[in-house]
């Protein structure tokens, strides 16, 4: 009997010794690394401040000038600044154009001389017919003046008064012995427009003629 329960007790023994020999389970992974966080969102652009009165957007106020100035004064120093401005550019405009006449006078002399003499021809007339006799006999002249007051500024926009040279001769030609005819019909109006036109160019041209030849070279 202690036999038997001896040899049980041995067999316990072995069968503890063998259960803790065996190996320990292997342990778990680690778990997987987190992602990294996101970079931090841009920060929302800052919303406009309400006015509290009518929950409309504030207006941004207006900072006052610093010159001293009252709106009015402001404007009339603009205005100021402005005509300064434009007067100088006349200056200049008008430096530029005396300095081309002033090359041309000889003949600017000889195609004014040439209008003044085809204008005075037609104070002869006394009638009608009169008019047409001197249109016909001047009209050659005539056209060789316009020719000759080409070559002043065969490219435009340097001198002063060829305009005003061409108006005078095409006036001469045509609507001045027209109303000229007329009058001596009893329609004066034509020829009171059409004269006071002529005098007009013809003092202003005078003038500019003796600017150019007191202008220095």
């Amino acid at each position: 009997m202690r036999a038997a329960l001896t040899f049980m007790l041995v067999v316990a023994i072995g069968t503890g010794l063998s259960m803790g020999c065996e190996k320990e389970p292997a342990k778990a992974p680690p778990p997987p690394a987190a992602p990294p966080a996101p970079p931090p969102a841009a920060p929302a652009a800052a919303a406009p401040a309400i006015d509290a009165a009518d929950n409309s957007p504030r207006k941004t106020k207006m900072v006052a000038p610093t010159d001293g100035l009252s709106l009015a004064d402001r404007i009339a120093k603009r205005k100021s600044e402005e005509k300064k401005l434009a007067d100088e550019n006349a200056a200049a405009e008008n430096k530029r154009l005396l300095a081309y006449d002033k090359g041309k006078l000889p003949i600017h002399q000889q195609v004014f001389a040439a209008i003044k003499k085809a204008r005075d021809a037609y104070a002869k007339a006394k009638t009608k017919e009169d008019v047409e006799k001197i249109r016909s006999a001047q009209q050659k002249t005539i056209d060789a003046t316009g020719k000759k007051m080409m070559t002043i500024d065969p490219k435009t926009g340097n001198s002063n008064v060829v305009t005003d040279y061409d108006v005078m001769l095409n006036a001469l030609s045509n609507d001045y012995p027209e109303a000229l005819a007329a009058s001596f019909g009893g329609d004066k109006k034509p020829l009171e427009d059409v004269t006071a036109e002529l005098d007009k160019r013809t003092k202003k041209i005078e003038s500019w003629l003796a600017e150019v030849k007191a202008a220095k070279k």
